[in-house]
């Protein structure tokens, strides 16, 4: 997609800490859905947890423009990077989709919901449905599924995104991500224009339109995706300094999550209060893989779960559905959530094995038939053939989202 100097910690170079990251990510939005499940059932607030899951899921945000750009491979093409990214998306989500679909009609939980149709679903299935303030569309089917929406928007601008943050001269990279952290502080501000009803059954009294400018639209979410870029190129510099540690990274998130939650109103804790504690978080924790340095989040554990998040990330609602479908009321919010967790991990893994990993290995990468005999070629002609070949692409999760 772009030429690009020497790294000092080529694309190679893995990180399972990032992937141990993600699994955290993925696993403050299931207690973000446990506690509103628990709340509807039970009257019970849920505010904190619902603000753990609009951080995490701004976490996958930034998150993901680091990943993707730091396994950018200057011989990539826009094209083959599209393939891949399809493929790691939309078959998984198409099954989590049907697997939800079959609950509800199985439920008869889809007839409660009269508006909803095949055709209004279409929007959802091709992850184009939180593009218009239309709350119908965005929770239809899959709820999670509107970060899917955010990540494909990103995806399709990051070949053209790359070479453009690529370009930006060393000394002038903080600058950049100080720019970006502006743009996503100006994202709640800029909301404020707009009006709108509350949405009933959200934690926080946003009037709509506010809602879904400052956390549903694709792209006011894009800052997060450029800041993650902008973090990635600036370990293209050199070894990263841990001027702050993931430790301390982490309590000035929730520090700044405390504070914000009392001092500021509620559209500015989806992602503004949080974003820069959530980059130090990211550098930090890469700097803890390039360094050497000692990671929990490395734990062979913990690169398992990160590896089959964004599975988990899909089926985690419905597998508290059918925990919640099968005990009723006679169980607590608590319990519900102690046994929907194996069970999503379950279905997860099957989801991961099943559909996610065959799509990736058949599809992910442009095939090329292999001929009986190969004549003896130029080294240099052999280079160029070689070129073509799709680069590792690391798993990541949503997003979702």
């Amino acid at each position: 997609m772009t030429t690009a100097p020497p790294l000092p910690h080529p694309p190679g170079t893995r990180m399972p800490s990032l992937t141990g990251l993600r699994f955290v990510a993925a696993f403050g939005v299931y207690l973000c859905h446990a506690a509103f499940l628990a709340s509807q059932a039970h009257d019970w607030p849920s505010g904190p947890f619902e603000l753990l899951g609009a951080v995490a899921v701004s976490l996958f945000f930034v998150l993901s423009g680091f990943v993707l750009t730091r396994s950018a491979h200057p011989a990539d093409t826009a094209r083959a990077f599209w393939r891949r990214r399809t493929v790691k998306i939309y078959p998984s989500h198409l099954a989590a989709l049907a697997l939800i679909l079959g609950y509800l009609l199985s439920t008869g939980a889809a007839a409660a919901q009269p508006g909803h149709s095949i055709l209004s679903l279409l929007p959802g299935v091709l992850l184009v449905h939180t593009w218009l303030p239309r709350f119908d569309l965005i929770g239809s089917g899959n709820i999670v599924a509107w970060s899917l929406a955010c990540e494909v928007f990103f995806y399709l601008l990051f070949p053209l995104l790359l070479p453009l943050v690529r370009a930006i001269p060393r000394r002038r990279l903080p600058a950049a991500a100080v720019g970006a952290v502006v743009a996503v502080w100006a994202v709640p501000v800029v909301s404020y224009a707009l009006g709108g009803s509350p949405v009933p059954g959200f934690p926080w009294p946003v009037p709509g339109e506010q809602l879904w400018f400052a956390y549903f639209l694709p792209a006011a979410r894009l800052p997060e995706f450029v800041l993650g870029m902008i973090l990635a190129t600036g370990l293209r510099a050199g070894t990263p300094g841990r001027r702050c540690g993931a430790g301390a990274s982490a309590a000035l998130l929730f520090g700044s999550l405390a504070l914000g939650s009392v001092a500021l109103p509620p559209v500015f804790l989806f992602a503004a209060v949080g974003v820069v504690p959530l980059a130090l978080l990211i550098r930090a924790t890469a700097a803890l893989d390039l360094t050497g340095a000692r990671s929990w989040l490395r734990a062979p554990v913990m690169v398992f779960l990160g590896e089959i998040s964004y599975a988990f990330y899909l089926v985690h609602v419905l597998a508290l559905l059918v925990v919640h479908q099968v005990t009723g009321d006679a169980w607590s919010g608590f319990a519900t959530a102690v046994f929907g967790l194996p069970l999503g991990l379950l279905a997860a893994w099957l989801l991961h094995t099943v559909v996610e990993q065959p799509c990736m290995r058949r599809f992910a990468r442009k095939r090329t038939p292999v001929p009986v005999s190969t004549p003896a070629r130029h080294p240099a002609a052999a280079g160029a053939a070689g070129a073509d070949r799709a680069p590792s692409d690391p798993v990541h999760g949503p997003p979702a989202k």
